[in-house]
């Protein structure tokens, strides 16, 4: 699909996969609404003055969400690229992990996704054209990791209704690629980590452009038929 003057929107957009995501589509020439709770750096605000809106919510709470889909709805009527990248992670085991911890994790892992498919669903069916949802997981989705009983179950729930998703999208022309990294540099990960293995650790402006490209090959003018439903990237030495 055409990336260049698309108008999509980004969820987690202030740091790590979702900032590389908005810088990239920025400099194809589409439109990004970036969504988060800190909002996006300043010098790529000031870089984009005219085609990058920056929303300020919590991606766990439905009325914020809403609100951005009601803006969104308001300024340009339609969406044709959703990216629900918004998520937290803490590793611990299950027994020992705080209760309002794990219903965060909950909150804007699982229901965070939910709440940005359900409400945007509707400016998608706006576009007569391609339009697609990207799901951004991780490989903790499918694969057994100490310490990540809650952040697994989180992306499990997450890939398992993005899955049911894709077949009730067909009927309205909306596509569905999930995507599963495995560890990237984000700051999802403790400073520690990042100094003792970030090194290993794959970079969030590649995950980017791995993402747009399937984007780009996926339903174009030549090939409307071939579609790419799952991404799994890892780094080369494997799980970390």
């Amino acid at each position: 699909m055409q990336i260049e003057h698309s108008i999509v929107l980004i969820t987690g957009a202030s740091s790590g996969i979702g900032l590389s995501l908005t810088k990239q589509f920025l400099q194809k020439g589409a439109i990004v609404c970036a969504f988060s709770r800190r909002g996006v750096p300043e010098d790529v605000t000031d870089q984009f003055p005219n085609t990058l809106m920056d929303y300020i919510g919590d991606i766990g709470k439905v009325q914020d969400v809403k609100a951005c889909m009601d803006a969104i709805g308001k300024r340009f009527g339609s969406l044709s690229i959703v990216i629900a990248n918004a998520g937290m992670a803490h590793f611990e085991n299950l027994a020992e992990m705080k209760d309002e911890i794990a219903e965060e994790m909950v909150s804007t892992n699982l229901l965070g996704v939910f709440y940005t498919v359900k409400y945007a669903f509707q400016l998608l069916s706006n576009v007569t054209g391609p339009k697609t949802i990207v799901g951004i997981h991780s490989i903790a989705a499918t694969t057994v990791f100490n310490g990540a009983s809650v952040y697994s179950a989180t992306k499990a729930g997450t890939l398992a209704m993005m899955r049911s998703f894709r077949e009730e999208a067909r009927s309205h022309g909306i596509s569905v690629i999930d995507v599963l990294p495995g560890a990237t540099r984000t700051p999802i990960w403790s400073k520690d980590m990042l100094n003792d293995r970030g090194n290993d650790m794959m970079d969030p402006d590649t995950i980017a452009k791995i993402i747009i490209s399937a984007l780009e090959q996926g339903r174009t003018d030549e090939d409307s038929i071939t579609h790419i439903d799952e991404i799994v990237i890892r780094p080369w030495i494997g799980n970390l």
